[in-house]
């Protein structure tokens, strides 16, 4: 018995005809005839009634052990070509400066031992060009804070971040424990620019906290935020994720009682599109990396 014999069985059982099995199979009615032939002798008993073609009891007995080494062999097929596949990936990855600066060390690390030979490429980009990458197609998947629905997109809470407040280390307010919630009325603030994702989901925060403050600089990213804290030319508040305990132990983090408000980071990806093998793996790695009850939370 072999697998040649046992496809040919499946295909006279669908069509309940030699004929129309030979032109699936491109192969001549007799070939397919004297596989049939051979592999009932194998068995010894009839597999189909010749006259008006159809299983016998003993075809329909055989047939879902037919259809399960079929399916075995397709499983199979899979299995190869995905290998084949993730060893010679290449996946694109967009993500917000602030969700990079933790994030990405910890990702990449990853895929260079767990993945070596998947080919990632990352790309930190603003908030809408990471959900624009994604929906064009420029991009395989994003890592990004989100402010708001995106039902053009599937979306996973990877983790949560908090806002934190910084001070440069000789400030008067890097002697308290904690900065009042109200005080941020009266404090300019070093921000971001309004259309960055991150000082949205600040700026909506604030405003259902009924606070409403002023920036002293607005920049384009929260490395030139907290460059500009260290100098001392204000304070800032920053999502936590932000902060690099290795560079940045010049800044001291307060305490903000009443901003309890966690902000989701999410993996975006395409939701009607074609997932390669290779994308379909690195989502469920990075799935397996985060948690959104993990260490982040």
């Amino acid at each position: 018995m072999n697998l040649s014999q046992i496809l040919t069985f499946l295909e006279v059982a669908k069509h309940n005809s030699f004929r129309k099995a030979a032109q699936e199979l491109t192969l001549t009615q007799p070939a397919v005839s004297a596989q049939i032939r051979s592999l009932e002798e194998e068995l010894g008993a009839p597999l189909f009634l010749r006259q008006r073609v159809r299983l016998t009891s003993g075809g329909k007995a055989f047939l879902p052990y037919a259809r399960q080494v079929a399916a075995l062999l397709e499983e199979g097929k899979r299995a190869v070509q995905d290998t084949e596949e993730m060893l010679r990936g290449k996946l694109t990855i967009g993500a917000t400066s602030g969700a990079a600066i933790t994030i990405l060390p910890r990702l990449l690390t990853y895929f260079r031992d767990i993945r070596p030979r998947l080919r990632v490429t990352v790309h930190t980009l603003s908030g809408n060009q990471v959900v624009q990458g994604v929906l064009e197609g420029r991009l395989d998947a994003g890592i990004n804070y989100l402010d708001q629905p995106l039902d053009h997109l599937q979306n996973q809470v990877l983790f949560y971040d908090t806002l934190t407040l910084i001070a440069p280390l000789d400030h008067p307010a890097a002697r308290e424990s904690y900065f009042r919630l109200e005080k941020l009325k009266e404090t300019p603030l070093i921000s971001l620019v309004p259309e960055a994702t991150e000082q949205k989901l600040i700026d909506r925060i604030l405003r259902e906290k009924g606070i409403r403050t002023e920036s002293s600089i607005e920049l384009t990213s929260l490395e030139e935020v907290k460059r500009m804290v260290r100098e001392g030319l204000g304070l800032a508040l920053i999502p936590r994720l932000c902060l690099d305990p290795m560079t940045d132990d010049g800044l001291r983090q307060l305490r903000v009682p009443g901003l309890k408000n966690q902000l989701p980071v999410v993996l975006l990806y395409p939701k009607e599109r074609y997932h390669s093998s290779a994308l379909r793996r690195l989502l469920n790695d990075i799935r397996g990396i985060y948690t959104p009850e993990g260490e982040w939370s």
